[in-house]
């Protein structure tokens, strides 16, 4: 095994990361084909999801240096993750906990074929393929598939409380006395399904994180970075037991909390993946700048801002409370962002990445101002019955969804500010 060979696939982050991310891909695809507003037919949602497979060998193959086993690997690896879906499939309707006689041949089968098509997929990928990548590629790699699985994470929980689905499961960690990985998939029907299917991803989001911390144990020498990790794990577990508890103990108070934390969990791994880009580690000094303390400065008083208004919006989803406030403080807080984003743009051109941060946060303020006005026009046509409630739900969680990746752009700026400007006097 030649060196650069040697350096992608040290650690096993190239698995890892094609692995994870294949599976993240198959359950966005199968969650949102079953949302009321698409019901893609079953054939279509079958075919895009060994397609998925297929592109996750594809990336084994062109980009990753195991050949042919990259793909297999990585393709029994999503395999093994998919059987915490599977067993909802395989789950007896009435014996709870009990499988089907055929279950000891699906189990075996389905890994099997994941590992199969994404070796083809590697085959391929294999015939188009570049530079590899090397090993802190794959953990930055990683790093993001645990970002889009959070974020999907955070829309399916953004779609239980539009559809006030919080408590149609009415016990934890069980769903009605079944053990939560082998509910019947036939039972998972109206709010059944938003709140089932969020603690199925949950699950995957949690083995995601804690794979990415022990991952970063093992293979970064940086001890911040592996702190951040720990604190990821930490976090994700107090998610957890935050949303159990609102279920057992229907609190709306910790239903708030929860959907808070949400977002805050999210910018926590959305700054793990910038720490673990290759510009973030090759970056030899920043630039000298009088102005460097007080956009920074700036920039913290807008990550602050938007948490608050978070949590104004919280309230607003879960309690109908505070309207007026949280578009007041909207106003207060795009005029921050936008500030923030336009300083760094116009000031800092010259260095690329702090200019394409600055115009995200710009875009990603104007975007939550659209969706925001959008996400009332809407509450009004719901409530005169001119626009389906399913319609609403939707676009309250765009609204919903965009404001946490306002916030992860303003701290991604926040940082890049740290690393890429000096202070002078």
């Amino acid at each position: 095994m030649n060196e650069a060979r040697e350096r992608s696939v040290r650690g096993g982050g190239d698995v890892l990361a094609i692995g994870f991310g294949t599976t993240v891909a198959m359950w966005a695809v199968g969650y949102l084909a079953r949302l009321p507003v698409v019901l893609a037919p079953p054939a279509l949602v079958l075919a895009l999801l060994l397609l998925a497979l297929v592109l996750g060998g594809f990336v084994a193959g062109s980009r990753g240096s195991r050949g042919a086993l990259g793909g297999l690997y990585a393709g029994a690896l999503s395999g093994l993750l998919n059987l915490l879906v599977l067993g909802s499939f395989l789950s007896t309707h009435d014996r709870p906990n009990a499988l089907v006689p055929s279950a000891m041949l699906w189990i075996p089968g389905s890994i099997a074929a994941s590992a199969l098509l994404a070796a083809v997929g590697s085959w391929w990928g294999a015939r188009r393929a570049r530079a590899p990548l090397d090993a802190a590629e794959w953990t930055a790699a990683l790093a993001r598939v645990a970002v889009a699985a959070t974020f999907l994470l955070l829309v399916a929980g953004g779609l239980v409380t539009g559809n006030k689905a919080g408590l149609a499961v009415v016990d934890w960690p069980n769903s009605y006395g079944y053990n939560m990985f082998l509910y019947p998939f036939a039972r998972m029907t109206g709010g059944i399904y938003y709140e089932h299917a969020h603690r199925l991803l949950g699950a995957l989001v949690g083995l995601t994180t804690v794979t990415l911390a022990v991952h970063l144990a093992i293979v970064e020498k940086r001890t911040f970075v592996k702190r951040m990790g720990l604190a990821a794990v930490a976090l994700v577990i107090v998610q957890g037991i935050l949303g159990g508890l609102r279920v057992t103990e229907k609190s709306i108070g910790l239903a708030v909390v929860h959907g808070v934390t949400a977002q805050v969990f999210l910018s926590l791994l959305v700054a793990l993946a910038v720490v673990s880009t290759r510009s973030w580690r090759s970056a030899r000094g920043g630039l000298p700048s009088r102005r460097a303390l007080a956009d920074r400065r700036m920039v913290s008083i807008a990550v602050a801002a938007l948490l608050i208004q978070i949590v104004f919006g919280a309230l607003q989803r879960h309690l109908a409370f505070g309207l007026m406030l949280h578009i007041v403080a909207a106003i207060a807080v795009a005029s921050l962002t936008i500030s923030a984003g336009m300083r760094v743009w116009g000031f800092y051109s010259e260095q690329a990445a702090l200019k394409r941060a600055g115009l995200v946060v710009i875009h990603a303020t104007g975007t939550q101002v659209a969706l925001g006005f959008c996400a009332w026009i809407v509450r009004g046509l719901a409530n005169n019955g001119s626009l389906s409630v399913e319609w609403k739900v939707v676009v309250t969680t765009l609204h919903q969804g965009m404001g946490a990746v306002l916030l992860a752009a303003t701290v991604t700026l926040r940082l890049l500010l740290s690393r890429w400007l000096d202070p002078v006097d």
